[in-house]
């Protein structure tokens, strides 16, 4: 099989299987980059066979990105998608090469304490002097809030409508990756902030977050506002224009890596909080296990037979001193 088919079998793979878009995208986004590079730099164009790739040409695939001076975190997502695509390739018999070998820069970032700097992002902001930036910040708020409160990826918060929430219960049923439906939870912070957002705006509108630019405006065609609603990009620009305020680099996956780290470390079960991510697989929530050594060493002194049995010997050690 060449490369070009290769490539092709993989991507209808990922929607046999009902991928999100967005992930389908991306990884061929990162698969053409990829055969962009061999092509320009080992000479195989899309119609050499996929065994032609060699272990040493991801290796130095990988470098390449390095001097391209992407962020780590960036390579990363492109090599885990060369990943995958051998793996796939290595379950029929195609490809040439072990793809555990593949080696991942490390990603040495730290998310930040939230629980501390969510309150000074929130308050570095006064009340704007007009309407309309005034609307922008209760937006902006509302946002951080419901990040903060909810765990919910970028894509599904977008995605959520006015309809979306039960107000009374402080709840919304959504649907995450791979058509799994869970329900998230609003704190009464993130439903203060978001009535006050809504108390503000002036439309019907049914997305719960759009734009308020003038670069975006509805057609007479558009009357729910679909075309308003608020893109990812546009949260992802939020949160990092007041994490810059604050002194942070955090992004919005940060607030939901500090909320599912958070659930764990004050003893929620990991299958709840696997339920509360919406992960299909439990393995996924254990990324979010680590905890302090020195907690470890605590929680197993008081926890453990072995440690229980050194409390109850008597001082004086063992019986043949």
């Amino acid at each position: 099989m060449d490369l070009a088919q290769a490539r092709q079998d993989f991507l209808d793979t990922l929607a046999e299987k009902n991928k999100a878009f967005l992930t389908t995208t991306t990884y061929a986004y990162s698969l053409d980059r990829f055969l962009a590079y061999v092509a320009e730099h080992h000479r195989l164009e899309l119609d050499a066979p996929v065994t032609a790739v060699t272990l040493e040409q991801v290796r130095q695939f990988g470098l390449w990105l390095y001097h391209q001076r992407l962020a780590a975190t960036t390579r990363v997502k492109h090599l885990v998608v060369l990943r995958n695509w051998f793996k796939y390739l290595a379950g029929r018999g195609l490809a040439s090469l072990n793809p555990a070998l593949i080696e991942l820069p490390r990603v040495r970032r730290s998310p930040p304490n939230l629980d501390e700097r969510l309150p000074i992002m929130l308050s570095l902001e006064a009340p704007a002097p007009d309407a309309w930036r005034e609307l922008i910040r209760l937006r902006d708020r509302a946002i951080l809030e419901t990040l903060f409160s909810t765990q919910l990826r970028v894509s599904e918060l977008v995605a959520l409508d006015r309809t979306s929430l039960d107000w009374q219960q402080g709840t919304a049923v959504i649907t995450g990756k791979g058509g799994k439906t869970r329900t998230v939870f609003f704190s009464e912070r993130a439903l203060e902030a978001l009535n006050a957002y809504l108390d503000a705006r002036p439309d019907q509108f049914l997305p719960l977050f759009i734009h308020h630019d003038r670069a975006h405006r509805p057609t007479p065609k558009d009357r729910d506002g679909t075309a308003m609603r608020l893109t990812r990009q546009g949260v992802e620009a939020v949160v990092r224009r007041y994490a810059r305020m604050a002194g942070v680099d955090a992004t919005p996956h940060d607030f939901r890596h500090y909320g599912a780290t958070e659930l764990l470390r004050n003893g929620a079960d990991i299958r709840t909080v696997q339920e509360l991510l919406g992960h299909a697989s439990v393995a996924t929530t254990q990324i979010y296990t680590h905890v302090n050594p020195q907690r470890l060493h605590r929680e197993w002194r008081r926890f453990h037979p072995a440690a229980e049995r050194d409390r109850e010997e008597p001082d004086g050690g063992s019986e043949g001193s």
